[in-house]
């Protein structure tokens, strides 16, 4: 690699009360997180320099980030990056690995995997319709259930009933979608996890790991 200027990708995680940031919020935090750290930014030309940080979709407010992909140009490579971004980043929104790499995320992800955790007794699973129709007011997308949400299954985990499905992401809609249907009443604790990124078949994180240099906290 050009040691002159490098890519980094680095994977956060958001949890916490942060998880209701909003992107803006997110992206605005993670880039103070940059220049604290004293990463070696590579900045746009301009009147108004802006450092050359890219990210993948974001989570709806709310969700539980797992798979905060960052993309950050550097001027050169710096081998204790990790390091100082985990000791200047604040709490909720934390870095646990770093790629150098060659590789553009944003062309070779082509969904995600979420998870849906549920109270037991909120949810009666045989209402689930693959075929149902839905209409998405926000997206003004309509289709079938699977079209926006695949690969779903569940499972049971002491009085969490679980539910883990795949998104591609031309047809990313919020998880209510799928969840309320199967809801027997209020479910007074409903969490929605975005776990993974996917390039084909896949994990981001074995993708990048495989053709890259990680560090691993």
């Amino acid at each position: 690699m050009d040691v002159m200027r490098m890519r980094a990708v680095v994977r956060y995680k958001k949890t916490g009360l942060l998880r209701f940031l909003s992107a803006i919020e997110t992206a605005n935090a993670i880039e103070r997180n940059l220049r604290r750290a004293e990463a070696p930014l590579e900045f746009s030309l301009g009147f108004h320099k802006k450092p050359k940080v890219s990210f993948l979709d974001p989570t709806p407010t709310g969700v539980f980030n797992l798979a905060l992909y960052v993309t950050v140009l550097l001027q050169r490579y710096d081998e204790n990056l990790l390091d100082r971004l985990r000791r200047t980043a604040v709490k909720g929104l934390e870095p646990v690995q770093l790629w150098w790499t060659d590789l553009d995320v944003n062309r070779i992800v082509n969904g995600y995997l979420f998870r849906v955790l549920l109270l037991e007794d909120c949810v009666d699973p045989s209402r689930f319709d693959p075929q149902r129709q839905i209409f998405i007011l926000e997206k003004n997308k309509s289709g079938k259930l699977e079209d926006f949400f695949k690969h779903v299954h569940f499972e049971k985990v002491g009085k969490f009933f679980i539910v883990v499905y795949y998104q591609n992401r031309e047809n990313l809609v919020r998880a209510r979608h799928l969840y309320q249907p199967i809801l027997v009443k209020e479910c007074p604790l409903v969490l929605v996890q975005r776990l993974e990124a996917i390039c084909g078949e896949g994990q981001l994180s074995e993708v990048l790991g495989a053709k890259s240099w990680a560090v691993e906290c």
